[in-house]
């Protein structure tokens, strides 16, 4: 009756293996690497250039090839344009940068590239349409009168 371990014991099997996987996945996490700066969104399929524009992309399905999406002014543009290509390319099971707009994009005709292409380009400049608003009307300059003062 000795060699029974009692439960929680350091020679129980269920210690062992709980100590052994717990020391693992802090040894993973230890392996991961820091992010260098968290000064902008990260979205999915989308990076900054080192010059400061944005680009996105997205994979083929079942093929090596990519579908240049474009280069934009701000990450907000560029995750529209790649939650398009990735409505056209894997439909409903797409996973999205902003799935509350989803009804709002644009779809394009076909899955072809150039479609997708122009499908995203729409839906990132109605992004930039939508963040800065309608522009205002510039009133014509008139002249200006002289103030109205006695006669002599």
């Amino acid at each position: 009756m000795d060699d029974i371990a009692e439960p929680g014991s350091p020679t129980s099997p269920t210690a062992t293996s709980s100590s052994s996987s717990s020391s693992s996945s802090s040894s993973l996490a230890a392996n991961k690497r820091p992010r260098k700066d968290s000064r902008h969104p990260t979205y999915h399929g989308v990076r900054m250039r080192s010059w400061g524009k944005w680009v996105s992309e997205i994979r083929e399905p079942r093929k090596k090839s990519r579908i240049w999406l474009g280069t934009f002014a701000t990450a907000e543009m560029a995750a529209r344009a790649h939650d398009v290509a990735t409505l056209a390319i894997k439909g409903r099971a797409a996973r999205l940068n902003s799935p509350d707009l989803a009804h709002l994009l644009p779809r394009p005709a076909s899955a072809a590239p150039k479609d997708v292409q122009a499908a995203a380009i729409l839906a990132a400049s109605a992004s930039a349409a939508r963040r800065t608003g309608p522009r205002p009307r510039r009133r014509p300059v008139r002249p200006s009168r002289p103030a109205p003062g006695p006669e002599i």
